[in-house]
């Protein structure tokens, strides 16, 4: 009797092994051991659609923000999480020693402001992403927020400028650092540093409201707000229901995982 049981002992040992993938001990080294794992990512986002469409053997457990998922994987809830690049550095660097980032990038993609189909403001704003890249005002916000340069500030609206023209309502899910994030009270971060850059352009003040990431292209669509912005992937099937602006900012999406 005392065979038998270890037997099956060592055979459900192995057989979990196999079913989560990875090395001996279990852990994700690879992308392909994501094939069969437990994959973490943010609900309606790329990570998200990339994981259904490229994992379809592998179990993916949706949450609304990506550092709830990122919870999950140090709890050990997951084995991996899908989410975009530089939020997956500030996640890593936020728990040195117990996450790490895999050697490959899974997509590369551009983020983009979306506006209700037809708008005219998505040609404004793209003028303004033109002029704000000929004058530099793009490179120094992407130095201070980006690269983290000591020596560089972030983005003020220069004394003086009129904002004649009136408000607009931007939807935004302030849980993506270094996009989009709480700091106190305060929603700060590149794109919002990007988007009063442009409303002072434009002559717009921007009032910003937090939803849900899965909310925010609805919430355009029916005139809650007047455009998103939330580190949002350009992507066709998005289009079928938004415009978007050029693309501000080259991502893609990596997979974290636990350090073995």
């Amino acid at each position: 009797m005392k065979k038998i049981l270890v037997v099956m002992i060592v055979l459900i040992a192995a057989f979990a092994l196999v079913a989560c993938g990875g090395d001996d001990n279990g852990a994700i080294t690879s992308v392909e051991d994501l094939a069969t794992a437990t994959i973490g990512v943010q609900r309606d986002t790329t990570g998200h659609i990339f994981v259904d469409e490229n994992f379809p053997d592998a179990t993916v457990d949706a949450f609304t923000q990506g550092g709830d998922a990122v919870w999950a994987l140090l709890s050990g809830t997951v084995d991996a999480v899908v989410i975009d690049s530089l939020p997956a550095a500030r996640f890593v660097f936020a728990n040195q020693g117990q996450l790490k980032i895999l050697d490959a990038e899974l997509t590369q993609e551009y983020y983009g402001i979306a506006f209700p189909l037809g708008s005219s403001y998505t040609a404004l704003f793209d003028n303004a992403l033109n002029q704000l890249r000929a004058n530099g005002t793009m490179d120094a916000i992407y130095d201070y927020w980006i690269n983290e340069n000591p020596e560089a500030s972030r983005y003020v609206t220069p004394a003086g400028t009129a904002h004649p023209n009136g408000v607009l309502l931007m939807g935004t899910d302030a849980g993506f650092e270094p996009f989009e994030f709480m700091e106190g009270n305060e929603i700060v971060g590149f794109d919002v540093c990007l988007v009063r850059a442009i409303g002072d352009v434009l002559g717009y003040q921007i009032e910003i409201i937090n939803m849900d990431f899965g909310s925010i292209i609805l919430a355009v669509q029916t005139g809650q707000v007047d455009f998103g912005m939330a580190g949002m992937t350009i992507r066709d099937d998005r289009r079928e229901h938004v415009d978007f602006t050029q693309g501000y900012f080259n991502a893609s999406q990596v997979a974290i995982v636990r350090v073995p």
